[in-house]
């Protein structure tokens, strides 16, 4: 894969101030330049983005930043629809950059035969945005891709939507599923709480 996602210097943003929304509450209305943009969505819903690439460019820019979109990535997935799922997510990363949008990448992962793909396209050094939700019951397999992202990327912030697993270190920002996924006419109170001061977790020795 020869598209990649820019790394964006963990100093452009003040990180301890960030706010989330989801891609179903983006809107003129909602525009914030202190809230991410998260698409953990349905894959139907994602599809839009990429037939129509540009049609929300002006609104991404209206945010602080924007995850790329978290197309469907199983174990039980034929290789070539995840190596296709991943290079949806990192051609509209590239692409919006292009267009001066501040874009974080979205990163997931299977079963080790898929790390070549689910880790590449983006540069090293990255800050990365990763999803828990699901993982409760595989832990194992989580930790896994976890940890071998951590080797291949080093980012050196890990935006996590869902609830923490033990196991994970590194340098975090945790934001919880009602953080962005509540009803649109409940923006403000989704501010109000959707706010994770950066933490630490280290490795025990």
């Amino acid at each position: 894969m020869h598209l990649v996602i820019r790394k964006t210097p963990i100093d452009t943003l003040d990180w301890e101030k960030i706010k989330v929304i989801g891609l179903q509450n983006a809107s003129a209305k909602t525009s914030s330049k202190d809230t991410l943009v998260l698409m953990f969505n349905y894959d139907k819903r994602l599809l839009a983005l990429w037939n129509d690439p540009l049609k929300k460019i002006a609104l991404f820019q209206g945010f602080a930043a924007v995850g790329t979109p978290d197309f469907s990535i199983y174990p039980t997935m034929n290789v070539n629809e995840i190596r296709h799922n991943i290079y949806m997510s990192r051609w509209l990363g590239v692409t919006w950059q292009n267009y001066n949008c501040l874009t974080i990448p979205t990163v997931g992962w299977a079963l080790p035969d898929t790390y070549d793909l689910c880790f590449s396209g983006i540069e090293y050094g990255s800050i990365v945005i990763i999803s828990t939700l699901g993982c409760q019951d595989r832990t194992e397999d989580f930790l896994n891709g976890f940890n071998e992202m951590k080797v291949r990327l080093d980012p050196p912030l890990i935006i996590v939507f869902g609830d923490m697993i033990d196991g994970m270190t590194g340098t975090f920002i945790n934001f919880r599923y009602t953080d962005c996924f509540c009803r649109k006419n409940q923006y403000e109170q989704l501010h109000l709480d959707g706010i994770s001061k950066i933490f630490t977790i280290k490795e025990v020795a």
